[in-house]
This record gives C-alpha cells, structure tokens and sequence, in this order.
C-alpha cells in the first residue's frame, strides 16, 4: 500500500512559513518603578522577556505595573495623529512618538512627512538641530545588524545602498545624515560618487561631502557638475554647490572654457548656467571668440589629417668614370631635390564650435536674462554697454 501526503503538511508550513515572517509586535510595559520597556515581550515561567534595541531584559510578573499590548498602542498614535497638525514639528513628535513604540511603518511616514515639511516651511534651526539628531538614532532601522560593526568603507556602500527609487524622504534623510556622521568616511564618499553606478546614491554622496566640510569636498562637488557622465547628477551637483559658491570658486572652474575636450566646454558653460553666480559672465564673454581654440592639442577630439604642396626637381649630383677597351665613359648619378609645403593638422568640425558657441550664449542668458547676441566677438563690447551693469554675486561662503 502506497502513502499518500496529507494534504495538511503543505498548508501547516505556509502557515509557519507566514508566522515567521510576519512582524514582531512590541508591546509596552509599564514596571511599578517608573520604568517603561518597549519591546518584544515573551511570557516565561512567571517571568516576562523583553527584548528591547538595548538588548534582552527580564523583569518578573509582579513587578509590571500595566502592558500596553501592540495594537493598544498603534491606536493611541493615531489617537495623537488624529489630534495633531501638518507641521514639521508635529510630525517630527509623532515620529519620535512610533519610533519608541517600536512601530516603525508609523514612524517612517511620519518622519517623510516632517521632512518634506522642513523643505517647505521657513529655516528653523533648532527644529532643524533636533531633527537631524533624531535621524541619528536610526542606524539599526537603515543598516543590518552584520554591517554595524564593520569598516568604514563598507559601511558606506552598504548606507548608500539601502537608496533605490522606492526610498522615501524620511529613510533618505536618515541615511545622509548617518554618512556625515562617519568618522573618517572623506576618500569612501569620494570613491563612491565616482565609482558607484547609481546616480541617485551618487548624488547622496556628494549631500553628504559637502555637509561634512572638510578642506577639499567643496571642490569635488563643484568638478562633479563637469565630470560625471549623467546629466542629472551634475545638475544635482550644481545645486548642492549653489549655496557656497564664491568668486573663486567660479575663476577656479573657468579654466574648463578653455580645455581641449569640447564636451568640457559644453559642460563647464552649462554648470556656470546652474550655479547662477554673475561672476562667470566675463569669463563667458572672453572665451566666446576662441570658442575653438586649442580644440586639436591636449587629446582634444577631432579628425587628423595632412597635405603636401611639393615640388620636385631632377639634378646630376656626380659623375662615375667608367674604363671600358681604353675608352673613359662618364656615367651621371642623378638625384631628386624636393621643396613645398606638408601640413598635419587636426580639423574641429564648424559644428563643434557652434555648439560650444550656444552654450556660452545659453549661459550667459540665464545669468543676466540678456542676451548678447551671435557674434561672440562682439559680446564684449555688449558687456561694457550693458545696463543695468553686471550684479554683483547674492551667494557666497
């Protein structure tokens, strides 16, 4: 006689299987001391175990003055949402409020709410201050256990990585803030914002240099808006740039108008356009004319060819004397002489030129809402007869 299986083996593991992965509940227990525990509470021989995020605490029955069982306490925060306003500070309370009832999709969106609310309410330092500290605390939500102890470079990668297309404001704010945090995390951030193949984690990583302000990071961030290959993450980089930029900064990227690469040239305009500094308006003017310029040197790109204008001319250079039956025979050498002209040159297209050309005039548009006109000989003497005069730089450090 063959076995058959019960049909209730499948259906009694998908259960465990489900039991096992649905979420710990956290209860809150209230000890006759004054102390409240938050945790995963498990009745054990007239002991109770909670296992808090400082680890595992017994405490005996008696000693619990009252439990305050999971759902209880997902209704006593909506209660305290029900009753709260839309304001960053309130969302933050709430926030904080479902982090200590350990009821964490509550608090996550909470905290993308008073986060969103920080970008569009008025700058509020101290709110601002408290915030970032709470965003602190939340290593062991935005980082697996196995990586918490490991070296700064993994640790990074591993922060960046928890950033994909689904992350909300909250979960990323968190993250930025854990990276400024890291102690000696400078030459990781810099590796991953150019190594790492995901442009929005490059981007926090760049929020992230500039934030921690070490001598050097401003920098990076201001090459980036030329360097990196997406067109997003370079606008990105000018934004984070905007708001330090000086006139210095702006002579120190100049010098990407004037380099071999086209595409440099292009770039270094359109990060000028982003930044939004006036100073860049002279250094546009002056490289408008030599737009071209220096296009085949450097490794620049382009196409390399040569021509010769030559002129050749037959000459008996010597003669050989030749004995042949007493007879002396004078035999010619004759040689080639060659005279002209050989160029080897390295053509730059006309439309190269003119696309460095409109971008120079797009940038220059947007800085001062003028336009200077097509022929870029000309833009300087536009800019000396222009009114009002060129303003004078609103950011700066």
């Amino acid at each position: 006689m063959i076995a058959t299986p019960s049909p209730l083996v499948p259906t009694a593991l998908l259960l465990c299987a489900l039991l096992s992965a649905a979420p710990a509940r956290a209860d809150e227990v209230r000890l006759h001391d004054g102390r409240v525990l938050v945790g995963k509470v498990v009745k054990k021989e007239g002991r109770l175990e909670i296992t808090t995020r400082d680890g595992v605490i017994m405490v005996a029955e008696q000693d619990v003055a009252e439990r305050i069982e999971d759902d209880a306490l997902r209704q006593r925060l909506a209660g305290m949402a029900r009753a709260a306003d839309d304001s960053a500070f309130a969302q933050l309370q709430l926030a904080t409020a479902a982090h200590a009832a350990w009821l964490e999709p509550e608090m996550w969106r909470h905290l993308d709410r008073a986060v969103q609310r920080l970008g569009s309410e008025p700058q509020n330092q101290g709110l601002q201050r408290r915030c970032a500290e709470f965003l602190a605390r939340l290593e062991p939500e935005v980082l697996p256990r196995r990586f918490r102890t490991a070296t700064t470079k993994v640790r990074v990668h591993q922060l960046l990585d928890g950033l994909h297309a689904s992350t909300g404001a909250g979960r990323a704010a968190a993250i930025e803030e854990l990276l400024v945090r890291e102690g000696g995390a400078d030459p990781d951030l810099r590796n991953e914002a150019r190594r790492n193949g995901n442009p929005r984690q490059r981007i926090a990583a760049l929020q992230a240099l500039q934030r921690r302000q070490l001598a050097g990071n401003d920098r990076f961030v201001l090459r980036t808006t030329v360097l990196d290959g997406s067109a997003a993450v370079r606008t990105a980089a000018a934004a984070i740039s905007r708001p330090t930029v000086d006139a210095e900064d702006v002579q120190y990227m100049a010098s990407g108008l004037s380099h071999p690469n086209a595409k440099v040239r292009v770039r270094t305009a359109e990060a000028f356009a982003e930044l939004g500094h006036a100073e860049a308006v002279k250094y546009l003017v002056l490289a408008g004319p030599h737009a071209g310029a220096g296009l085949a040197g450097g490794g620049g790109e382009g196409v390399r060819g040569h021509i010769a204008f030559l002129q050749q001319t037959s000459y008996i250079r010597d003669f050989d004397v030749e004995v042949a039956q007493a007879a002396m025979i004078a035999d010619p050498k004759v040689d080639v002489l060659q005279s002209g002209t050989v160029l080897d040159v390295t053509v730059a297209g006309v439309i190269e030129i003119r696309t460095i050309v409109r971008a120079y005039r797009a940038a220059i548009q947007r800085l001062v809402q003028q336009d200077p006109g097509e022929d870029p000989r000309a833009w300087s003497q536009w800019l000396d007869n222009r009114t009002p005069p060129v303003p004078a730089p609103t950011t700066g450090k």
